[in-house]
C-alpha cells in the first residue's frame, strides 16, 4: 500500500468515539475503525494536510510507542481506501503548475 505524502480529512463533520472504535461521517455513511487506544483518533486529528506520513509517524509514537512506522503508513492508506483522505496539496494542473488564488498585488 502506498499512502498519501500528506494525508488530510475530506470531510469537517464529526469524529464519533466509542467502545474503542472510532467512528467517521462521510459524504454517504459513516465508516467505522477499530481504534481501542485511540491512536486512529488521533491521527485524523492531525492529518490535517500540512504534515508527511513520517511527521504524523514521528507526532504520534510520543503517545504511541507502541506504534511503527509501517503502523501509520497502513491506516493512512486504510483511511484514503475508505475515500476519507485526499492528498494535500492537490496535485499541480495539467500544465504542471498549482495557480493558486489570484494575486492581490496584481
Amino acid at each position: 500500500m502506498h499512502a498519501a505524502p500528506r494525508p488530510r480529512l475530506k470531510t469537517a463533520a464529526p469524529l464519533l468515539r466509542g467502545g474503542g472504535q472510532l467512528h467517521i461521517v462521510g459524504d454517504d455513511d459513516v465508516v467505522t475503525f477499530e481504534d481501542p487506544d485511540g491512536a486512529i483518533h488521533r491521527l485524523v486529528e492531525l492529518a490535517d494536510g500540512s504534515r508527511s506520513t513520517n511527521e504524523l509517524y514521528s507526532a504520534l509514537a510520543r503517545d504511541y510507542p507502541q506504534l511503527r512506522h509501517r503502523d501509520v503508513v497502513d491506516a493512512v492508506s486504510r483511511l484514503e481506501a475508505a475515500g476519507l483522505f485526499e492528498h494535500w496539496p492537490p496535485e499541480a494542473d495539467a500544465g504542471g503548475r498549482d495557480e493558486g488564488p489570484p494575486s492581490s498585488l496584481l
